[in-house]
């Protein structure tokens, strides 16, 4: 979503294909990924004007509230604010080491 959201905000197009190869996986699993972020309301496909069988990803209405269209994400993100600072920062840490362990796992 981040690299959808930032190209979007500098004007910028982005393919399926580019966002597999900026995650480093098969376009096969990003266009489940896609799939299924379609599905939840929070992006759309438009036809790519010079290549028919190509299309951008887009994202949601940005006038949209996203906490109704993902209320999973609102419901964390206010969990999140009634951590202390520093307890924030040692989760932070935590979280950091266990996708360090999952990515080194999964290369």
């Amino acid at each position: 979503m981040r690299l959808i959201l930032e190209r979007a905000d500098d004007g910028l197009t982005v393919t399926p294909t580019e966002i597999a190869q900026a995650l480093g996986v098969s376009t096969a699993s990003v266009t489940g990924m896609l799939d299924r972020l379609h599905a939840g309301g929070l992006i759309g496909f438009v036809a790519n004007p010079d290549d028919r069988r190509s299309k951008f990803v887009v994202p949601f209405d940005r006038s949209t509230d996203a906490d109704a269209i993902d209320p999973v994400t609102a419901r964390i993100r206010e969990f999140a604010l009634t951590l202390p600072a520093d307890t924030a920062g040692q989760l932070a840490a935590f979280l950091d080491h266990v996708r360090e362990v999952v990515d080194a796992e999964c290369d």
